[in-house]
């Protein structure tokens, strides 16, 4: 089933890069990966993924943020609705929310930041996989 579904992971920490890999390869996804944002956009416009894992936290500072802008605002409509999961460790380091919580009853999910869902590291593998499974089935609907 995810035979030839690719997921291309934007995070600067090689470590995360690899374990996301490997448990994502394991289940039959094609991963592939950047270390910033221009790499990030780069492989997102020649690659076309299926879905993007993105830390926001990125070596120049807050990239992710404004990558997910970019993305939104391509002019590919391939590039521009790719599903995004941003997996980042800023709920449990900062009072900021990027992503509603399941008991937030203000804001519907994505109001916040046009995403498709939000994992906090560190993360937990069959979480992992259970998300992108998730976002992908609506993609593919």
């Amino acid at each position: 089933m995810n035979r030839g579904r690719r997921i291309l992971v934007i995070d600067d920490d090689p470590d995360m890069v690899e374990v996301m890999r490997v448990v994502l390869e394991s289940r039959g996804y094609q991963v592939s990966a950047a270390g910033t944002a221009s790499e990030g956009m780069a492989k997102a416009e020649q690659e076309k993924p299926d879905l993007i894992l993105l830390d926001i936290m990125l070596p120049t500072g807050t990239e992710g943020f404004h990558l997910v802008w970019n993305l939104r605002n391509h002019t590919d409509p391939q590039v521009r609705d790719v599903p995004i999961i941003v997996v980042s460790a800023l709920h449990r380091t900062t009072e900021l929310r990027l992503y509603p919580q399941t008991a937030d009853t203000t804001y519907a999910p994505g109001e916040f930041l046009p995403i498709q869902d939000y994992i906090d590291k560190p993360i937990d593998p069959n979480d992992l996989v259970q998300r992108v499974e998730r976002v992908l089935k609506v993609k593919h609907r």
